[in-house]
This record gives C-alpha cells, structure tokens and sequence, in this order.
C-alpha cells in the first residue's frame, strides 16, 4: 500500500509540474505594440492571483505575434490568433495546450501571407481560421493547412459561430459568409449590411450586430441595429434598431461580440470605444440600460473587453486609464452589476487588452459506479519528501483518500 501511494503521489507530482490553468480567466493583451510581442495573462479564481505572460513563461524563447487580438479554446488547445508573426519567436497562429500553454505548434503566416483575426474550433480535426486573404481549414491532429476556401477573401473575415452543420463568417463589407463543414465550401454570401460589425448566437439564434461608426461613441443619425437571421436561409429575418449596437472595427479589427446571458437573453457590451461605461440589452423585452454598469472615475475602455464567465454567470471587464497610461484594472461584476470583489489593479505594463478566454475549473477523471454507496475508509498524507503519513505534513501535501469499493484519489493541498 506504502508503494502504491508513493507511486500516486509521484503520479500527481509529474502532473503538477507544469502549471495548470483551469478555473479562470485568460486576459490576450495586444500588449505594447513595437517595443513587446503580444501576451496573455491568466488570473485564477482559486488563488486570487495573476500570472503575467503565461505563454512566455510556459514557453522559453517562444512568444505570440503580433497583435493578438483573439483566441479560442476547446477541450485540449488554445488557439491564438495574431494579425502578424513577431519575428522567428511568435506566429500569425499559435497552438498550445488548453492546460498547459506548452506550445504544440506555430505557424508564421498562411499561404497567402493574410492577416490573421478569428478561429473557430470545431472538432479534433478541424479548427477554421480567418484571414484577410481567406479563410483556412486546420487539422490539429495532423497539423496540416489548407485552403484558402474560394470565394472567401473579404478584408475582415471575423467571428465565426456554427448552426446545424454550416459555419457562418462575419465578413465586414459584405455581410455573412455560409460555409458548409462536411465540404468546405462556400455556400453563399448573406448580404446582411455592408456595416455588419459582428456575429453571436443566443441559444440557437444567430445575430449580426451592425453599426455604422466606426470610432468614438455612435451619434443618434448612426444606424445601430441587432439583426436576426433565419435558421435555414441565414438571410435577415428581424431588423431591430437600437441606440447602441456593439462597436464597429472596421478602422482596426477587434472581437467586438456582446457578452451573452442564454438563460436570460440579455447582452452585455461596451458600445463606445473609450467610454466608461457597460450597456445592457433585453432582447426578450427590448429594454436598452446605457449604463448599466458605470467604470469608476478615470477609467475607459479599450475596445469591448468585457464578457460573462459560463462558469460562474459573472461578467469580467479589463479597463485601462488612458493611452499613456499604463494602469489596467480587472473588474468582477454579477449580473446586478454589482462587483463581486475588489478590482485588482494589473502590473504596470501597456497591456492593451484585446478579449478573453475562459477556464473552467478542472474536471475528475475516471468512472465511477452510480449505483454503489461509497464511503471514505482511509486518508494518508504524503510529503515532497515521499513520506506517508496518517496525519497532514506543513507544507505541500499529496492527499491520498481510499474509499470502501477500494477506489482512490488523490488531491495536492497546501497546508499551513
């Protein structure tokens, strides 16, 4: 039994020597622009803490590219997504592992040499990634590149969302492009708007949001809309005007998509680039709440990062305090627009957020019988040292526990 557990708790000790990054909240940061690559910072729920150029720090040598302005992630990868490759060290599109952040694969550019801005991960072997020459088809598995899919070379192919099985693109300047998975063809254009700034999906309902500013805070003459589109055809099926629709970055491509509550149908965005303020918008009732959420003084947005955890229905918004600034601030908000916590104020750095990306917390592995009652029979500790123990060691601890159907598990704790 001795050997066994010391053989589990050496186990659990390879497993930990990377850093895990499970229950939080990637930050991807533009970062500053002709002096750094782009990076990405991680804060966990569980320790409180921010870990500050992740990738660089599970990566040496390695960074991303060049402005990293999104990433998505799946069960095994993270996938970041950088409008140009920084030098020999960061691609136009990185692979690491969704755990990790151990690199698994960079590409420096696509064939055409496009600009790298979304992906959309659809399977193991197929994550579709837009550029401003096209978009391509990657196999993670096989690490194989291909395309780009004729007929999708719009400036600005963007966020991308699956219905059934077609993949529709967001393709500002000439609305929505319907690709279809099983060939990787392209089906159609939509002309939705030549405005059409982004694409969301509430449940199964599929949104473009569209706007005609393309700076600053929209004025009472800009055309501010949510479209809806139909299920089949995707073509338009309810045009509703708002006073703020999400922003337009046309000027300089961004994730500008709501952060969306499926339970309640309500979006939660940041209309105004440089604006203090968090707008709310009922879709079941159509009420619009400017300021929903009001940034304390001094502080703006950049861009629209702001979006609501799956995981704990809270909504996460970075700030910053000005171009030459370099105070950033991460603010927890529940769904009151109360702030759960204090704000936790970044190290001093011109991050220049750009999205986030979520982590749930990590989920146990193994089956377990759901019809057998299981009790707890033994609990061992076990030091760095390799020593057991029925009572915890100060320090870190492998907590061995044994249940009545002889099954175990194991938990590292710190204990003070």
């Amino acid at each position: 039994m001795k050997n066994f557990m010391l053989m589990l708790a050496a186990g659990l000790m390879a497993a930990n020597s990377y850093a895990q990054y499970t229950d939080g909240v990637f930050i991807v940061n533009e970062d500053w622009f002709g002096h750094n690559s782009s990076t990405v910072n991680f804060y966990s729920y569980k320790t409180g803490e921010m870990t500050y150029r992740a990738f660089q720090e599970e990566n040496e040598g390695r960074t991303l590219g060049n402005t990293t302005q999104f990433a998505a992630k799946d069960a095994n990868n993270i996938y970041f997504c950088s409008k140009q490759n920084y030098g020999e060290t960061g691609g136009r599109f990185d692979v690491a592992d969704a755990k990790t952040l151990k690199l698994k694969h960079s590409i420096a550019t696509f064939s055409a040499s496009g600009d790298t801005r979304a992906c959309f991960p659809l399977n193991d072997s197929k994550v579709y990634v837009g550029t401003t020459k096209g978009v391509y088809v990657y196999n993670p598995t096989t690490q194989e590149v291909s395309g780009p899919i004729e007929g999708t070379s719009a400036k600005e192919p963007g966020l991308m969302e699956l219905a059934g099985d077609k993949l529709i693109v967001c393709a500002q300047g000439k609305g929505v492009y319907v690709i279809d998975t099983t060939t990787d063809a392209l089906e159609k254009t939509v002309d939705v708007s030549t405005s059409a700034c982004a694409l969301f999906k509430v449940n199964d309902d599929l949104y473009v949001a569209v706007n005609n500013c393309t700076w600053g805070t929209p004025k009472p003459t800009n055309t501010e809309q949510f479209i809806k589109l139909d299920a089949t055809t995707f073509e338009p099926e309810t045009t509703t005007a708002v006073p703020m629709s999400c922003q337009n970055s046309s000027f300089a491509w961004k994730k500008t998509a709501p952060a969306v509550d499926h339970e309640n149908e309500v979006l939660y965005y940041a209309p105004a680039d440089g604006g203090n303020f968090i707008s709310k918008y009922d879709l079941k009732s159509g009420e619009f709440t400017q300021e929903f959420i009001t940034l304390p003084q001094g502080e703006t947005m950049y861009g629209n990062v702001c979006d609501l955890d799956p995981n704990t229905g809270n909504i996460v918004v970075v700030t910053f305090t000005g171009y030459g600034s370099q105070k950033y601030y991460m603010h927890i908000y529940d769904k009151q627009g109360e702030e759960t916590q204090d704000a936790l104020l970044l190290t001093d750095n011109y991050w220049f957020p750009a999205m986030l990306v979520f982590a749930g917390p990590e989920v146990p592995t193994g089956v377990e019988g759901v019809d057998v009652v299981k009790t707890v029979t033994g609990v061992k500790y076990v030091n760095l040292a390799g020593q057991v123990s029925a009572d915890p060691y100060d320090g870190i601890n492998i907590v061995v526990t044994t249940y009545s159907d002889g099954s175990h598990t194991s938990v590292k704790k710190n204990i003070k």
